[in-house]
């Protein structure tokens, strides 16, 4: 396995040298002067609101769990679920069961993994699931002529969801694996999952996981018509924005629209709360554009990672966004890797999500996003902000001057693709 780990590296490396360390993102259209958010959504992504139920919020392991639990237990019809990593660990392995128990009655369970389950400590569950008569599919395998094919190969989906009986959805940044679902102060990562009703979310992430099926490694075909959508919608809720990346190679790349969205949008102040982020030109253009107008961005990193090279890439960056005017916030927590991915504008919006704040969640890897600003979903938001910032010291000029160095470098270079 680490033999594996370092070809890949290597691989990282040679990606690299042929693709150029600059890793730009070219900015969308921005937003016009005096253009409302809804409509700049509209005009660049061609997203619209959709009706939600109040929403549900669940913050770290056992409560996410818990709701994995629940959803499985109330499918009546169909699961289905996406998941970045999709492992068998001791935690993990008791909500894998309970899919396939629900799969022998009846129901009609769907799981799609991508390949890098394959490449963590816990070992992969598609031939567990298979085992237990539930069919998974594993999105591009690291195998055969993608070997040969670089910017093929390096497509993730990196998303987090769930679908039951076309009306309950769950989504964020929390996989399938033990480090979402053990408790903080057990190892377990500080992660975030929002989950309503709604037939009209259901059927957008329906249709893209049948597709994201058609894209994947699979036993079996499916079709969107073999699953049974619900048919009302919530009345008198709040509605969202969904910002579902599902063509890596399309244009505009719905996660930057998302987040130039907001940063127009904001007039006070930001907090992006995220487990790491590797700066390019462009996410730092993004940052400056708020703080040119006067706005004071917070970005919020955490001191623990599962792998070292992640807290070098991130931290070489520092110096880069006090540059541009951000502070930079560190969460200084010895068990609990942060692994949120949300952020607050100005108390008025709020998004939760799966995309890192990094040049493979704006340009390589499938993520899934909802933007809000509802008071419950925004109050839900804040609530998270205020625990982490309990947890938080600030960097300071001279102690970002001590991350650039060559190894902190080197892996802000690798992990621009690779990570």
């Amino acid at each position: 396995m680490e033999s594996l780990r370092a070809g890949i590296r290597v691989l990282g490396l040679v990606l690299l040298a042929a693709g150029g360390a600059g890793c730009s993102v070219p900015r969308p259209d921005l937003p016009e002067p005096g253009e409302s958010l809804a409509a700049y959504y509209r005009r660049a992504a061609g997203v619209e609101r959709l009706p939600v139920s109040s929403p549900r919020f669940y913050d770290s392991g056992p409560a996410i769990r818990a709701e994995m639990l629940d959803l499985v237990d109330s499918a009546q019809d169909h699961i289905l679920l996406d998941s970045f990593l999709l492992n068998d660990g001791p935690a993990s392995r008791e909500i894998l069961d309970a899919l396939a128990e629900k799969a022998a009655r009846g129901v009609t369970v769907r799981v799609i993994g991508d390949a890098s389950s394959r490449f963590v400590m816990e070992p992969e569950a598609f031939e567990y699931l298979e085992s237990r008569g539930v069919a998974a599919a594993e999105f591009n395998p690291v195998k055969g002529w993608r070997l040969l094919t670089p910017p093929i190969l390096l497509e993730r989906d990196h998303r987090k969801f769930w679908v039951v009986d076309g009306r309950r959805v769950l989504l964020g940044g929390a996989n399938l694996s033990d480090l979402s679902l053990i408790p903080p102060g057990q190892g377990g990562n500080r992660d975030l999952m929002v989950g309503f009703d709604s037939p009209a979310a259901a059927r957008l992430l329906t249709r893209s996981f049948v597709e994201t099926w058609s894209d994947s490694e699979a036993s079996l075909e499916i079709r969107e018509a073999d699953f049974r959508p619900a048919a009302d919608s919530p009345a008198n809720g709040p509605e969202y924005w969904f910002f579902n990346e599902e063509k890596v190679r399309k244009r505009p790349c719905m996660t930057a629209v998302m987040l130039e969205g907001l940063y127009a949008s904001a007039r006070k102040s930001v907090w992006l709360v995220e487990p790491y982020t590797f700066t390019s030109p462009g996410i730092l253009a993004g940052i400056r554009s708020m703080t040119a107008r006067g706005v004071e961005v917070n970005l919020v990193l955490s001191s623990q990672v599962r792998a070292p090279r992640f807290r070098y890439a991130s931290y070489y960056g520092i110096k880069d966004l006090l540059s541009a005017g951000a502070r930079v916030w560190i969460f200084d927590s010895e068990t609990s890797p942060l692994h949120y991915k949300c952020a607050l504008v100005d108390d008025r919006l709020a998004y939760v999500g799966s995309a890192n704040l990094n040049y493979r969640s704006l340009r390589l890897s499938r993520e899934l996003n909802v933007v809000f600003d509802d008071p419950v979903g925004v109050a839900e938001i804040r609530k998270v902000v205020e625990s982490v910032r309990k947890g938080c010291r600030e960097v300071d000029e001279k102690e970002a001057r001590a991350y650039r160095t060559l190894p902190f470098a080197t892996w802000w270079a690798i992990m621009q693709t690779a990570g």
